[in-house]
């Protein structure tokens, strides 16, 4: 057989001519990887409604993988070590010679599929059992030249993300030009990876409408390196979104001007992810700038953790939970409108005076005196994380 660079749609080809009938070589999501492209004129009545759909959508339509899945057809392929033959009168499908490939572990490839109409002789049920092996061997070279290149992609989008002088040496061998901004795609959930086919179309996404864009997935999110400003980088995502209806968030980081500088970027969409997650939002896509107050306030969090038991609104909690004095509500809605105690206290719907009594006991009794600078940035500090919580 013809394995001119182990090119899959020569192969497919040349087992056309072995087996006498058109054929498509798939994987096994039913996704076309090759179909052969010339048939005799007296071959021609094979090409049916079923095979012209598939090759033009590169992948069996939903309708047929429904009648295939619902007559046991992907199992006996799965199964098999022979041939397997379907037909569906009515269909729209002429008959199917159908062998499973796979490769020295067993693991399956994938599956050729042959259009037989006037049935299977023994010649080719034995052409397409000879064949298998062959494009196994096909199909695992490729294979191998994809996991070769996404490795390759993966130490660049890596490289990239670390900054400094590693990102400076990535982003020229990718061919990377500055001003650039880093865009995160991940699960709506902090415990999900986004998956594989998910993350795929996005990278070829990018690749259709930002060729120079260097994007791969690590540890469950698809970091993606685009040339361009925030701005810019947010419309990529939301075209995306806008195709894609899964439980996805995008993050976009802050426009760096050299490579070097792009670790800052990351940082920012994933502070912008954390955030989204964090709101319970999903399809959503904002930029470090329209949610820099979120993000801020949850590396603050950081920080802040291990030290609630401190905060001037747990001490105002905790006197509430003992007396039922509403020193709490009445301490936020004073900080809400920025220490004017009339409109504090129109919102509790309180005489001003009632609220300046509150206030009074909140720094005799508690010792939070709202009035103090320090003491209102830690209560509107836990405040913020409390409300990031909700």
């Amino acid at each position: 057989m013809d394995l001119r660079d182990d090119d899959l749609t020569s192969l497919a080809n040349s087992l056309a001519e072995l087996v006498g009938a058109p054929i498509t070589i798939e994987d096994p999501q039913a996704n076309v990887l090759a179909y052969s492209q010339s048939l005799d004129a007296d071959r021609s009545q094979a090409v049916d409604d079923a095979r012209i759909t598939t090759i033009l959508g590169r992948q069996v339509p939903p309708h047929y993988r429904t009648l295939l899945d619902e007559a046991g057809v992907y199992s006996q392929i799965s199964r098999s070590q022979d041939v397997v033959t379907v037909d569906l009168p009515g269909s729209g499908m002429t008959q199917r010679a159908i062998v499973a490939v796979r490769d020295e572990t067993g693991t399956l490839l994938g599956s050729v599929w042959a259009a037989v109409p006037s049935g299977l002789t023994e010649v080719q049920r034995q052409a397409l059992l000879d064949g298998a092996p062959v494009v196994a061997r096909g199909l695992v070279r490729q294979r191998e030249r994809a996991d070769s290149s996404r490795r390759r992609t993966v130490e660049v989008v890596e490289a990239l993300l670390r900054g400094g002088d590693d990102a400076a040496r990535a982003a020229d061998s990718a061919g990377l030009r500055s001003p650039c901004t880093v865009v995160v795609l991940a699960s709506d959930r902090p415990d999900d990876v986004v998956p594989a086919h998910r993350a795929g179309a996005f990278v070829l996404h990018l690749a259709a409408v930002a060729p120079s864009a260097a994007a791969a997935q690590v540890d469950g999110v698809v970091y993606a390196v685009v040339a361009g400003d925030e701005a810019a980088a947010a419309r990529l995502a939301r075209d995306f979104l806008a195709r894609s209806h899964g439980p996805l968030v995008v993050g976009v980081g802050r426009t760096v001007g050299s490579p070097e500088a792009i670790d800052l970027s990351a940082r920012d969409a994933d502070g912008v992810v954390r955030v989204l997650r964090r709101r319970g939002r999903t399809g959503a896509v904002e930029t470090v700038r329209s949610t820099l107050t979120d993000v801020v306030a949850m590396r603050a969090a950081d920080a802040f953790a291990g030290y609630e038991d401190f905060s001037p609104l747990t001490a105002l909690e905790r006197f509430d939970a003992e007396h039922h004095a509403d020193l709490m509500s009445s301490a936020r809605a004073y900080l809400a409108h920025g220490g004017d105690v009339g409109a504090a206290a129109a919102s509790l719907h309180v005489h001003p005076n009632t609220l300046r009594n509150r206030l009074r006991r909140a720094s005799q009794a508690v010792g939070v005196d709202v009035d103090d600078p320090d003491t209102r940035l830690l209560l509107a500090l836990h405040v913020k994380l409390r409300e990031l919580d909700a």
